[in-house]
């Protein structure tokens, strides 16, 4: 009885412990699937500020673009008008005049149809600097700003419009350049009328030859128009038979039923040769933009390798200056007489407990003196510092005894070994040489006065 009884709570049990872990199992997939979505969220979301914000840049790079050609065109139109205009009365006018009509037409069309409509660049001015200060808000705002379709195309004609401008001021610059340069400046023109005087003779030679063609034109034309109103008169009548003629009516009507439907077929075939002339535009524009991406990116490569060049050179001339002034200073006979203790030839170095552990005369060794602890810029380095240079050491004795130093054959300094009865004096000089070890010594190395 009291078996069965324990079967009967082990089974109730392990019941309860399966279903306790099916309901935890359920819990956790919801819990897995939630953060999954949030995950997925959350990425979709950063995927669309990453779009946008590429859009705004690209927008502003190109509003950038159209704003510096925009200010380019002015200053060069400006210029081109300012010479344009100060050859019409100077001496230079005078000699372009006598080219003859070539130059005469170039200048009438120069002052009938300016190169830059100053309304039409005020208006591009206008807008750039609207979408820059819009621009500057929109990245300021707290919302991704994507630029609208109509403002990117607006702000492409911009720039492609500054292009077609720049285009022709190079194309009239060329032109005038040329023209200049192959005047005879040595040809008296004192007395000449001036290239203003002579187009406006040019003008009034025009004038007068349209006004006796348009003279002549006027009788020839009431001429031949009596016998064609005659032909019209009699054409009347013949269609006035005609309406009488029910039978002719009739075809009439099939004739224009029959043009209007090869009216339509014509305009239908014009609409889609319209579409494609225009998506073949569009084709164009777009490779045009590509290209003109591609060479602002080529430019811009080139003008940072040009730059890392330039700063890599700098760099090495500097430090040229540099090494050459460690050299220079290394060589002069101050630093040779400060470490003179270290640049003697020796057979003792720092860290050897005798005079004869060695048997090779050398200059004593900057890594060894590193090693002893003796260019620590604090009490013990400077200690350490005294103990190699001093004759009679420092406190500790390290590389004396019985009062002589184991390096006997360099010069030594003659300072008391005691640290407290050192004046202020000889602890600023041991500080001074310190301190010039320090900065010297990987080119007395390089240069062979120490020794690695």
């Amino acid at each position: 009885m009291r078996s069965y009884k324990q079967i009967s709570i082990l089974a109730s049990t392990c019941l309860a412990i399966c279903c306790g872990s099916a309901s935890a199992q359920v819990t956790t997939d919801d819990i897995r699937q939630g953060a999954r979505d949030r995950m997925h969220g959350t990425l979709a979301e950063q995927e669309q500020q990453a779009y946008a914000r590429s859009l705004l840049v690209q927008f502003e790079t190109r509003v950038n673009q159209a704003k510096a050609l925009i200010e380019q065109v002015e200053l060069r139109h400006a210029a081109y008008r300012e010479q344009m205009d100060e050859l019409l009365v100077n001496d230079d006018g005078k000699r372009l005049g006598q080219k003859g009509q070539v130059v005469a037409m170039q200048f009438i069309n120069y002052l009938e149809h300016p190169l830059v409509e100053p309304s039409e660049l005020a208006a591009k001015k206008v807008f750039v600097e609207q979408m820059l200060s819009f621009l500057e808000r929109a990245k300021s705002g707290p919302a991704e700003y994507v630029p609208q379709p109509e403002r990117v195309e607006e702000a492409d004609d911009a720039y492609l419009w500054a292009r077609s401008m720049s285009m022709s001021l190079s194309e009239s610059e060329s032109w005038l350049a040329e023209s200049l340069v192959s005047i005879d400046r040595t040809t008296d023109v004192a007395v000449d009328p001036t290239l203003k005087e002579q187009i406006d003779a040019y003008r009034a030679t025009l004038r007068q030859e349209w006004l006796e063609l348009q003279s002549r034109g006027k009788e020839a034309a009431r001429q031949e128009a009596a016998p064609v109103m005659e032909e019209n008169a009699r054409i009347a009548e013949l269609e006035r038979a005609l309406l009488e003629a029910t039978q002719k009516l009739s075809m009439a009507r099939q004739q224009n039923e029959q043009q209007r439907i090869d009216f339509e077929m014509r305009m239908e075939q014009q609409r889609v040769e319209l579409r494609e002339r225009l998506a073949a535009s569009q084709r164009e524009m777009d490779e045009r933009l590509a290209a003109i991406e591609r060479e602002n990116k080529l430019a811009e490569a080139e003008r940072m390798r040009r730059d890392a060049e330039a700063n890599a050179e700098a760099r090495d001339i500097r430090e040229d200056a540099q090494r050459t002034e460690l050299i220079s200073k290394c060589n002069s006979p101050q630093v040779q007489r400060d470490l003179a203790p270290f640049l003697t030839e020796g057979i003792w170095q720092p860290g050897d407990k005798s005079s004869n552990a060695r048997l090779d005369m050398a200059p004593m060794s900057y890594s060894k003196i590193q090693a002893d602890g003796a260019l620590a810029d604090d009490v013990a380095g400077l200690q350490r510092f005294l103990e190699i240079v001093n004759a009679n050491g420092s406190r500790k004795l390290t590389y004396c005894r019985n009062n002589k130093h184991y390096d006997n054959i360099r010069p030594k300094w003659g300072y008391t070994r005691h640290w407290d009865r050192l004046s202020r004096e000889q602890i600023d000089e041991a500080r001074r040489v310190q301190t010039l070890l320090r900065e010297l010594g990987p080119t007395l190395v390089e240069l062979g006065m120490l020794t690695e």
